[in-house]
């Protein structure tokens, strides 16, 4: 039940970091990449979420990564934001993500369905394969209440 419950935490923050109700440009074709890690304790373990995604501007960037820290404040007490970065390019094994190239970790894929969206990509770490497929999938059912675009999930393989 708990991990329910941080599921739906995780889904009201990307959403908060991947949408805004004000709109957006239609195109982005020069973006700032956001980098947003998530640490979460659960019983003996640490789960780490990280969050990437493609913004139009730093200003676009800033205010976004501003939201998800209120919003992660206010839904999950537990979590601590250990990163919180813009910047104009990512490094080539995180930038992959945007290809949906699988990598060992099960990662969530969001691709924008309207001008406020954004695209993004959470992995997630410290868990099993299966617990990491299993809580993509959570996930990925939670954001999609909110999210016009496509939210898919790219299933983590031990065997990378």
């Amino acid at each position: 039940m708990r991990t329910i419950l941080v599921l739906a935490a995780l889904a009201a923050i990307g959403y908060y970091f991947y949408s805004r109700p004000q709109g957006g440009p239609v195109e982005i074709t020069d973006p700032v990449y956001a980098e947003i890690r998530i640490e979460m304790p659960i019983a003996s373990r640490q789960i780490d979420f990280v969050l990437f995604g493609k913004m139009a501007d730093e200003e676009d960037c800033r205010m976004r990564a501003d939201l998800t820290w209120g919003k992660m404040v206010e839904d999950c007490a537990n979590c601590r934001l250990t990163v919180s970065t813009c910047k104009a390019d990512l490094e080539p094994r995180y930038k992959r993500l945007f290809d949906d190239s699988p990598i060992n970790s099960a990662y969530l894929t969001f691709t924008r369905g309207e001008p406020g969206e954004r695209d993004g990509r959470m992995v997630i770490w410290g868990v099993t394969t299966e617990e990491g497929n299993a809580l993509c999938e959570q996930a990925r059912n939670e954001f999609k209440k909110k999210y016009q675009g496509v939210v898919t999930c790219v299933a983590g393989s031990a065997a990378l």
